[in-house]
């Protein structure tokens, strides 16, 4: 039998032990009787010694029970984690369908939003206003100069709905813009859903600024001119996150009904909680995700920890490229309505921003990183309404307007 005392011997002493049988003695009266002593590296003990020793080797043994004990708690309630996990993974929400076709047009809204030149973009005269959105009429362009935010709404006739496109980060850097939000914390409760917590600086950037007031009056707008049509709401990176927002608070707060919401890189915007409210009110969402683009992966999600950690809302379409050489041909993977499908975008590394700027083969960033850089054609000043703070719209009611500015900028044209 092995025993460890640290209280007999340091650790560089501590022998091994073992039980011998020492031989006859003499007591005073002759007698003699076996007298059983315990050797150690050539020492001995007495019996209660080696008794204690045997005491403190069963409370050793409990100590060590309960140190295994600790760890299986410990695993049960990781455990008990990853089973929230699976319940909401499953959880069985209405996902929307995906449709190729329509992803390609509000793709190219959610990159004509990013031109700097106001005055094209809010005639949709621009490089990016035709192809598949030729024909699309703007109705309101909004522009935050203070946080350097702009969107637009507008009337797409052959999609019959009304289209409002959020513009994504305009950071100097968008290399420190991604690695911010490695430290992004969950820190504001989304109202009037307890326990719902959301990332102030995406609910603000909706929320907060001269953008949702813009946008809320545009859609009254076309809404009291074209009926209850669909609205459709779209944005890439930040933009997305926005949108996001955007989509809720049509929903939650303005009542409206047949809202879609399609967003290209959007990072993750609140809790498991969130997510939940989210998916139930607005089911018709879906976040496209293109191969290894490092945004859909930031704030990161911790997948033991998933009432705590950020978390993707569905529906995910994760496109991806197999093949090899000329071979190769994009997959359009519908990933399940857990919002983290592990074998969709988690299934690879999020690493680059390549992948970020580019969806469908559409560009998806301003001309420049460097600046929030506007241009704008004095042509455009009778539609300008602007704020103390130097935030504007430039704002026209659907049809009958959009004759009259394509007169004048035939006669004048526009400056750059």
């Amino acid at each position: 039998m092995d025993v460890d005392d640290d209280r007999v011997w340091n650790n560089s002493e501590r022998p091994t032990t073992r039980i011998v049988k020492q031989g006859k003695t003499k007591t005073k009266g002759g007698a003699e009787k076996s007298k059983r002593r315990r050797t150690v590296a050539g020492k001995t003990t007495s019996l209660h010694r080696f008794r204690r020793f045997e005491l403190d080797s069963g409370v050793y043994q409990i100590m060590e029970e309960r140190t295994w004990l600790k760890v299986v708690v410990i695993l049960c309630l990781f455990a008990v984690s990853n089973g929230r996990e699976l319940k909401l993974k499953h959880k069985d929400h209405s996902l929307a369908h995906y449709n190729h076709t329509l992803a390609t047009i509000l793709v190219e809204y959610a990159s004509a939003v990013y031109m700097s030149d106001l005055t094209e973009l809010f005639t949709w005269t621009c490089s990016r206003c035709d192809d598949m959105t030729e024909g699309f009429e703007i109705i309101e362009l909004v522009v935050d100069i203070q946080h350097c935010l702009q969107a637009f709404v507008g009337v797409a006739q052959d999609l019959n709905a009304v289209i409002i496109a959020f513009r994504g980060t305009q950071e100097h850097s968008i290399q420190n813009w991604v690695e911010d939000l490695y430290w992004k914390q969950l820190d504001l409760n989304y109202p009037g859903m307890p326990d719902a917590m959301v990332h102030h600086g995406f609910y603000y950037a909706y929320h907060n600024t001269t953008i949702r007031p813009g946008v809320l009056n545009a859609v009254k707008r076309a809404r009291e001119i074209y009926g209850n049509v669909p609205i459709m709401v779209t944005g890439h990176s930040m933009g997305g996150a926005m949108a996001s927002f955007c989509g809720l608070d049509l929903i939650v707060n303005h009542e409206a009904e047949n809202v879609q919401v399609m967003t290209f890189g959007q990072p993750r915007i609140g809790n498991a909680v969130f997510v939940s409210y989210y998916s139930e009110l607005v089911p018709n969402t879906i976040r496209v995700t293109n191969e290894h683009d490092i945004v859909p992966h930031l704030p990161p999600y911790y997948s033991y920890f998933p009432q705590k950690t950020y978390h993707h809302f569905p529906r995910e379409v994760w496109l991806y490229n197999i093949g090899l050489g000329s071979l190769v041909y994009t997959v359009e993977k519908e990933c399940d309505g857990s919002g983290e499908d592990p074998t969709c975008s988690r299934s690879v590394a999020g690493n680059s921003i390549a992948d970020h700027l580019e969806y469908y083969g559409v560009i998806l960033h301003s001309e420049s990183w460097n600046s929030c850089r506007i241009v704008m054609d004095p042509l455009v000043n009778e539609y300008i309404a602007t704020d103390a703070d130097g935030n504007f719209r430039l704002s026209k009611d659907p049809a009958v307007s959009v004759i009259k500015m394509n007169t004048r900028s035939g006669n004048g044209g526009n400056s750059v």
